[in-house]
């Protein structure tokens, strides 16, 4: 529970910047972004939020609900520019793809650095 509050605290601080301080940013992201920050800098441990992060993900398809719902409110001007939305969604999700297999590939590379031989034997 004290997770899922610290989750929700810093998405509701993400609200606070995004509404007061005009930041634009969507608040959820500024609230993850800030998460994040916490996390890196250990203001806030991992084991406090791993175990409501990880609920929270396994659910995760309820969270496109909404977004399914304002699609279908928007099918009839999504429908006079379909093409662009397709190419948009495509070209978006390749990007991303992308940049998420090079990152884990550098980190995984930097990684093997930080370990030293004899460890990386005795894994195989």
């Amino acid at each position: 529970m004290r997770g899922f509050g610290i989750i929700m605290g810093f998405d509701g601080l993400g609200w606070l910047l995004h509404s007061f301080a005009g930041i634009p940013l969507p608040s959820h992201v500024l609230g993850l972004l800030l998460l994040a920050a916490a996390l890196f800098t250990r203001v806030v441990k991992l084991e406090w939020v791993e175990e409501s992060a990880t609920f929270l993900t396994k659910h995760m398809m309820l969270f496109f609900v909404p977004l399914l719902a304002g699609v279908t409110a928007f099918a009839k001007v999504l429908g006079d520019s379909w093409l662009a939305a397709v190419v948009s969604l495509t070209a978006g999700t390749l990007v991303i793809l992308l940049l998420t297999g090079l990152a884990t590939q550098f980190i995984i590379a930097n990684r093997r650095q930080e370990v030293p031989e004899v460890e990386q034997q005795s894994d195989r």
